[in-house]
């Protein structure tokens, strides 16, 4: 599959990437069917996210169908249309149950 790869301050180039496989029980695999560009690209982009290491896959505003779903999933089906925020959260850690999503100790 193809994917936008972070080279580096000013890099960024599409890529043949292996396909992403279930790791963790709460994983789902999405095809992704439409997607966007974000400002945070922007920071990225111009060295400005430290956090972005060199060969890191981008992309995190999508609409896609599951493909997969990992053992511990249950609210998701094979099949199922879905939208992908830019933040994930597992719903259950201390952080999540006070609604500061962005905080998940599995997510973030």
């Amino acid at each position: 599959m193809k994917g936008l790869v972070y080279g580096g301050p000013g890099k960024i180039e599409l890529k043949d990437i292996p396909k992403p496989v279930i790791e963790k029980p709460t994983d789902a695999r999405v095809k992704i069917i439409k997607t966007t560009i974000c400002g945070t690209y922007l920071g990225i982009l111009h060295g400005k996210t430290p956090s972005c290491k060199h060969g890191t896959t981008m992309g995190h505003k999508v609409v896609g169908v599951i493909e997969e779903v990992g053992k511990g999933v249950r609210n998701f089906n094979k099949g199922d249309h879905v939208i992908i925020s830019c933040i994930t959260s597992d719903g259950t850690c201390e952080y999540c149950k006070k609604q500061m999503y962005s905080h998940c100790e599995d997510g973030g």
